[in-house]
């Protein structure tokens, strides 16, 4: 059994149950430090760990229970800055489970101004990648290819390259302007699908959960190659965050997340396909 032990804001690190004794009686832990493993509600003293009573050690007096505080995470909690939002990107991407074990109950502010710091680098990587493609494609136009008898095609290259990447700029920009927007609908999904399972946490903590876990790959998104990583482990980090802010089994937030909606859109399909298949017979 691992545990998490942290004093005045700091994590110490992941201990076991006889590394955290042997502190204890050599006084490396205190009995006001606070801990947590997997599968508990909340960070709780040591003296107050049935484990570690019999070390001798006193359980802690109110005024240090206070002063020792489990440390907020993600770093963006601490403030908007470049030094902070680099430091969430990692927390998210290469130790889910501490950091949303962390994540404490807040407002919107914080994770809807990380969602849009996560957004501007999309913003930049998707229009160079987008705009170099219908750069191309005005190109392709105004050379006279034949693909120029395409009316979409022909549409771009009336426009002229230029315009054509500045175009697909713009569009990208008001979509983002939204994705906050459309996060507060994708939580609320989200919370729906996970009531079944008694989550501890309220529809504002699936919301955040949502947006560091989601925000955190957003940058990576329009990078080709690298995408086809960082999509499929944001799935893992948002499956990991509800599971440590809700406190719910994660082969329970898979099927909440994965299976549900998998099954959702393949009925979907199958009733579309059994539609065209009863009109094609007749």
């Amino acid at each position: 059994m691992q545990i998490h032990v942290a004093r005045h804001q700091q994590q110490l690190g992941v201990f076991a149950v006889e590394d955290i004794v042997a502190g204890l009686a050599s006084g490396r832990f205190l009995a006001s430090d606070l801990a947590w493993r997997e599968g508990m509600a909340a960070w709780t003293p040591l003296g107050d760990w049935a484990e570690f009573r019999g070390v001798g050690v006193p359980p802690p007096s109110p005024g240090q229970a206070t002063d020792a505080t489990a440390p907020a995470m993600p770093s963006w909690e601490h403030g908007a800055s470049v030094g902070n939002y680099i430091a969430t990107i990692k927390e998210v991407a290469l130790d889910p489970v501490r950091t949303f074990a962390n994540l404490r109950d807040g407002g919107f502010a914080r994770p809807i101004s990380f969602t849009y710091w996560s957004l501007l680098p999309a913003w930049l990587c998707g229009s160079l990648l987008y705009g170099a493609i219908f750069g191309f494609m005005a190109t392709v136009g105004i050379a006279g290819l034949p693909a120029t008898e395409d009316p979409f095609l022909a549409w771009v290259a009336g426009i002229g390259p230029m315009v054509a990447a500045l175009v697909i700029s713009a569009a990208l920009a008001v979509i983002f302007l939204f994705v906050p927007l459309f996060n507060f609908v994708g939580a609320g999904i989200t919370h729906l699908l996970l009531l079944p399972w008694g989550p501890s946490g309220s529809y504002a903590q699936t919301y955040r959960a949502n947006a560091y876990a989601y925000g955190a790959f957003m940058p990576f998104a329009f990078i080709p190659c690298l995408n086809y990583v960082a999509m499929p482990w944001q799935l893992v980090a948002a499956i990991i965050a509800h599971s440590q802010v809700h406190r719910i089994a994660w082969w329970k937030v898979t099927i909440s997340l994965v299976v549900i909606p998998c099954l959702c859109v393949c009925g979907i399909y199958a009733l579309l396909f059994a539609v065209v298949a009863k009109n094609f017979a007749r």
